[in-house]
């Protein structure tokens, strides 16, 4: 092979796609996609406040910011209460590696829907929810008297993401559009199989 030329039938390419919540085998060999566990699945938070604020002092909590809290959340959503990348976040959620990165410098303010579909897609508790929320002035939906079709669905997923496996950004999108409205963002089945 001295002229540099790679015949096809040597030629070995590996691609694999990820699924939440699906095994997918790759050469041969099976690995388990990305997945945030479930809240029942996790260890226990010790008391509420460091769950929520990441403190007990008064006066951290008081300091607390959008982007400490997102942080802080990412850093133990993932099995065995250990960081979430930007990467995993960015492939469940549908949300850029850069603009995961501007939320957590605290350099760009946060969309409604990039923010229900990052709570989704970490599978946050309604507590630690309603903090990030809170923290990014945004209200959550449902909390107006007469909610939209639209928000009624994403509060369904909101409220369940962190208890039930099928509550994902991608079955969220899909139960958006089959009922007439925008979805969160651009993530369903069909991009995920693209990247």
């Amino acid at each position: 092979m001295s002229d540099g030329y790679i015949p096809n039938d040597r030629l070995i390419v590996s691609i694999c796609v990820f699924r939440p919540a699906e095994r997918t085998e790759i050469m041969g060999e099976t690995k388990t996609a990305p997945r945030i566990p479930l809240f029942s699945e996790r260890k226990e938070p010790e008391k509420q406040d460091l769950y929520i604020y990441g403190s007990e002092n008064t006066a951290e909590k008081e300091q607390d910011c959008f982007a400490k809290a997102l942080s802080r959340y990412m850093s133990d959503s993932g099995p065995d209460n250990k960081k979430v990348s930007a990467r995993k976040l960015h492939i469940l959620s549908g949300v850029s590696k850069s603009a995961i990165y501007y939320y957590l410098l605290g350099v760009r303010r946060i969309t409604y829907e990039t923010l229900c579909a990052i709570c989704i897609a970490l599978r946050l508790h309604p507590v630690r929810q309603e903090h990030l929320f809170r923290k990014a002035h945004i209200m959550i939906p449902c909390d107006e008297p007469y909610p939209s079709k639209r928000d009624r669905i994403i509060k369904y997923y909101l409220d369940n993401c962190a208890f039930i496996e099928r509550c994902t950004v991608i079955a969220c999108n899909k139960e958006l559009t089959s009922n007439d409205c925008d979805a969160l963002n651009e993530l369903t089945s069909d991009k995920e199989d693209s990247e």
